[in-house]
């Protein structure tokens, strides 16, 4: 029996909030986001409009610009105590993020093989239900560098894309995805760099759990993304918090 999607309030603000961070983008489309045969997620908002974004989005969630440590650099966080669905909202933030502005490619980035099989689990457990109130179900797939067909299918097709994949996936020079003397090269280059063409839109689960070490920085750097959505109960880094569940809330909520 398939779990059924619930509307719960916290969550729908959750990702509404995030939402609201690119408030003024114009919507994505073929002509405006297509360049040499590569689909990337364009925003051509400027830093101050999406400072302003932001500090609209604070306001609204009752953080102060200093709790939230406002920062200049593309990363929001977003703390939701474990249980309390952050999984779910993430993806239905993919979903928001399609519908409001046509943004198409998107990386999962887990800390580990357990967790990004839950994380293709709960695709799978809600896609109908999705598909039903959206009118359309994203490809979600697990990164597997024996198929790097799916990669480039990844860079190119216009449809929502879903890569979920771990940090060893990439995080040293060895690593398929970095290798630039292959055979199977995107268009001669690395696919680490056509990765990066697409400016994804990286969701990183529990982010403290390696991926802010320097060499970690530097790898998912060479991905180009057009902004880093943290999701954990325990930031280690803190930037732009824009949305805070506490233990207290949570126990309010039950």
């Amino acid at each position: 029996m398939k779990l059924q999607l619930e509307s719960l309030k916290y969550q729908d603000i959750a990702v509404q909030l995030v939402v609201k961070v690119f408030d003024g983008t114009e919507k994505n489309t073929f002509d405006n986001a297509c360049i040499e045969g590569i689909r990337s997620n364009v925003c051509k908002l400027m830093v101050e409009q999406i400072k302003d974004n932001i500090k609209g989005v604070l306001a609204e969630n009752g953080i102060d610009e200093q709790t939230a440590k406002l920062s200049a650099d593309n990363d929001l966080c977003i703390e939701m105590e474990t249980g309390t669905g952050k999984t779910l909202v993430y993806i239905k933030t993919i979903y928001e993020l399609f519908k409001h502005y046509g943004f198409t490619k998107f990386i999962i980035l887990v800390p580990s093989v357990a967790i990004r099989q839950g994380v293709l689990s709960a695709f799978k457990i809600f896609d109908k239900q999705l598909e039903n109130i959206y009118g359309f179900t994203p490809k979600a797939f697990e990164y597997d560098s024996k198929r790097l067909n799916k990669v480039t299918n990844f860079i190119e097709e216009q449809h929502p894309q879903v890569m979920v994949m771990t940090l060893a996936s990439f995080n040293s020079e060895d690593k398929i995805l970095n290798q630039a003397q292959r055979e199977d090269l995107f268009a001669n280059i690395p696919f680490i760099d056509a990765i990066g063409k697409t400016n994804p839109i990286i969701i990183m689960d529990e982010p403290q759990e390696g991926m802010d070490t320097e060499n970690s920085i530097k790898q998912i750097a060479k991905l180009k993304p057009l902004y880093k959505l943290r999701y954990s109960a325990t930031h280690k880094v803190l930037k732009n918090l824009v949305y805070r569940l506490t233990p207290y809330d949570s126990y309010k909520l039950n």
